[in-house]
């Protein structure tokens, strides 16, 4: 409890925490949603382009109307939406790609707001906290601007979520159906330069397009599902931005990069253990794949030689049948035993019941397979056999019932051996 108390609620008592956390969260969810479309539409670059794009837009804005949350807000807005335009301008009028004209433009865009802050001296504009962000000193118009944004997000990915679907993952179907894509590009390019002008002052300028892809690209390693998609990404940048400004408090952290690098350590532990792409998950079940194969392996040929063996050990047959070495089939041998499907009377391995039927199952798979391959021409028959050996191990039992069923249940393989049933 004492822990609690000191690293968790005693930083709350603070006012300028309680703001820092409203800010920390709201630009977690907006940056969280708009950039699992961007990550999905494969627009990273241009989330990057908008990022620097709309400081010459503050700049104006501040020289026009001074420290106005809303007239800074309205100059960003406006100098990301004529950023896209220039893009695809140029884009469109010229033999340049897309990724160099964004890299052509949103330099120059950047360049010109660092000249207007230098030339302007009268201008007082904190450029490092613009470029690294400072949510430990956001205001209270902050806060409300960066609320007045999530809810638009929200309420936009909410009344447009079929368009922004369709257009995301088929433009073409979308024209077809009446869709206009140009329109919900603009809308999205949009509400991304908002949700961007909500980050600058807690996360800045350079770190916001981390904020804007990290959180979705591990939402991605963790579902297939757009909606499971969202709400997980806008939770990871929640999580990312709390933890974050925690960190910033109690070790004196740049908030920013406190938040950021919480993201991308996020991003990481999922890329290395998340339960379907994870890059451990995928080497421990590799792993365990061949440990299952060689198992079954073992199972079917200690079947095959089952009281046929004269002047060697069922292990070197076995060895010597799939070159391995005699060490790795003891060890198969034994997880057999392990698992009841294996026991050892007098010292001869035999296949219990258990085991039989298992051995009968890979057989059955395999045979139906060579069937299927030969009936169908898939392959020349002199390759059937090595390509049966791996489909016996990945075919489940309700594909091999079908497979049966399509053949009209056949007796013999294409080799005349006997198709064993199923019991």
């Amino acid at each position: 409890m004492d822990i609690i108390n000191q690293y968790i609620l005693e930083p709350v008592q603070y006012e300028f925490i309680q703001r820092a956390l409203i800010a920390s969260i709201t630009i977690g969810i907006s940056c969280g949603l708009i950039g699992t479309y961007i990550m999905l539409r494969r627009m990273s670059l241009i989330g990057d382009a908008l990022a620097h794009a709309v400081l010459p837009g503050v700049v104006v804005s501040f020289m026009v109307a001074g420290k106005s949350e809303l007239a800074l807000f309205i100059g960003a807005v406006v100098s990301g939406i004529l950023t896209v335009l220039l893009i695809g301008f140029v884009n469109r009028n010229s033999r340049i790609k897309e990724d160099t004209s964004i890299g052509i433009i949103f330099t120059g865009a950047f360049a010109l707001g660092i000249l207007l802050v230098s030339q302007l001296k009268q201008v007082h504009i904190d450029l490092s906290s613009y470029l690294f962000g400072d949510v430990l000193g956001v205001s209270t118009g902050d806060i409300t601007l960066s609320l007045i944004i999530m809810f638009i997000i929200i309420i936009c990915i909410v009344v447009f979520y079929k368009q922004l679907l369709i257009t995301s993952f088929d433009p073409t179907m979308a024209l077809t159906i009446g869709i206009s894509t140009t329109v919900v590009h603009y809308m999205l390019m949009t509400l991304l330069s908002m949700s961007i002008v909500a980050g600058l002052q807690s996360v800045g300028v350079i770190l916001i397009i981390a904020m804007l892809i990290t959180p979705p690209a591990t939402a991605y390693l963790l579902s297939d599902s757009l909606k499971k998609i969202l709400i997980l990404s806008a939770l990871i940048g929640v999580l990312s931005s709390v933890i974050g400004l925690y960190l910033s408090y109690h070790l004196n952290f740049a908030s920013g990069a406190s938040i950021v690098l919480v993201a991308v350590t996020i991003f990481l532990l999922v890329f290395l253990f998340s339960p379907k792409e994870g890059v451990v998950t995928k080497l421990i079940r590799r792993r365990e794949s061949v440990r299952t194969v060689l198992l079954e392996d073992v199972i079917k040929l200690t079947y095959k030689f089952d009281g046929s063996i004269e002047g060697v050990s069922l292990a070197d047959a076995i060895a010597n049948e799939l070159g391995i070495s005699n060490s790795k089939v003891q060890g198969a041998l034994k997880k057999l035993a392990e698992r009841n499907l294996l026991e050892s009377p007098g010292g001869k391995h035999l296949l219990t019941e258990q085991g039989n039927d298992y051995a009968l199952k890979l057989i059955r798979t395999h045979r139906l397979w060579e069937t299927y391959v030969t009936k169908e021409k898939v392959i020349d028959m002199e390759h059937i056999h090595p390509e049966a050996e791996k489909v016996e191990h990945v075919l489940t039992e309700d594909l091999v019932d079908e497979l049966d069923e399509e053949l009209g249940f056949p007796e013999k393989d294409p080799h005349g051996s006997d198709i064993p049933r199923k019991k």
